[in-house]
């Protein structure tokens, strides 16, 4: 088994509630508002604390007034500011820039990070962001297969030996005598994460392609993750890849305290779960048995015994979005109470 690894999801927009209001995002429900120095500061503090990598979703316009940094600046800048963590898309929409034009930039990010990049990738859902911004919103399948394409196009661009160019001729995507000088510092290629649930289609490109499958938050509890893991390793089986390959990860929520008062609020805060049109079929998390069941939460021990839980399932990699940020009280009692458990 690999070795554990815990990793710190970037507020990239403030979720608080206005006055009166239910929070506007389940993922920072006590942020007010966005802030440049207070998200540095989150980063800094992961660093410090021994997180592995940082992560930022790939959106465009979610959280208070739509306010969001956008994802590839911000792992850029994050990667100055900071010497030894990663950082990592969680996941990049794969239409919202050209692949070709992903792999220069990863390429470039790889080199520049001193090899700290980690590349999340997906097809993309969020059908709102593609009607404002101007794109095209293709039906779930061809979303797929052109992620399909793109990171077979990625994987060819920095396969190629210095000064030779790539070429692709695919059905969504094709380029010509391509360079991608200097290549990733990485060998092969920066660690390739795909998101994303689809039995048969997803998860089937997962056992392709991915050096990391990412179950989204609502696919996180135990017996969801036994499942879906064992999805991927009968896809494995099919195209003739080990299943030892591929690393597991988890993406939720954490509340971490010894504070009843605290959790209470933090759970009433995060509570119902306001669902995208996309978890329409999603059970109601409404309740601190239900929410339990997805999310580790509690006091240190409560924590690292939820954490326990999803280890033994096969996941290695804990991407963790602290709900009660920007008060970093959880993430440090977190890093000094519940990362220990699993050095």
């Amino acid at each position: 088994m690999s070795d554990i690894s815990f990793e710190y999801n970037v507020p990239v927009f403030a979720g608080a509630p206005d006055e009166g209001s239910e929070p506007i995002h389940r993922d920072t429900p006590a942020y007010e508002s966005l802030d440049w120095e207070t998200t540095l500061e989150g980063v800094r503090r992961a660093e410090e604390l021994g997180f592995d990598a940082a992560w930022a979703p790939d959106h465009l316009m979610l959280g208070r007034d739509n306010a969001e940094y956008e994802c590839w600046t911000l792992l850029s800048a994050l990667a100055g500011e900071t010497d030894d963590i990663d950082v990592g898309s969680l996941v990049l929409c794969n239409d919202y820039r050209n692949p070709a034009l992903v792999a220069k930039m990863a390429a470039t990010l790889d080199v520049v990070s001193g090899g700290r990049l980690q590349l999340g990738l997906g097809a993309g859902w969020h059908e709102p962001e593609y009607d404002a911004y101007g794109w095209e919103y293709r039906d779930g399948f061809e979303r797929l297969m052109r992620l399909d394409e793109s990171i077979r196009l990625m994987k060819r661009m920095w396969d190629t030996s210095p000064g030779e160019g790539a070429d692709f001729d695919g059905d969504h995507y094709q380029i010509e005598d391509a360079h991608c000088e200097p290549g990733p510092v990485q060998d092969p290629h920066p660690p390739i994460l795909v998101g994303g649930q689809g039995e048969e289609v997803t998860l089937k490109l997962v056992a392709k392609h991915a050096d990391v499958w990412n179950t989204d938050v609502f696919n996180g509890d135990v017996s969801t993750l036994e499942h879906k893991i064992s999805v991927i390793e009968d896809h494995c089986e099919t195209v003739g890849r080990d299943p030892d390959d591929i690393e597991y990860s988890w993406d939720g929520h954490v509340i971490c305290t010894r504070d009843e008062a605290k959790f209470d609020r933090l759970l009433d805060l995060m509570t119902p779960i306001q669902f995208e049109e996309e978890y329409q079929d999603q059970a109601p998390i409404e309740t601190e048995e239900d929410a339990r069941e997805y999310f580790v939460m509690g006091t240190p021990e409560e924590c690292a015994e939820a954490i326990e839980d999803r280890v033994e399932a096969g996941v290695t990699k804990f991407q963790c979005w602290f709900v009660d940020y920007p008060d970093f009280d959880g993430m440090e009692l977190f890093a000094d109470e519940v990362m220990p458990e699993f050095a």
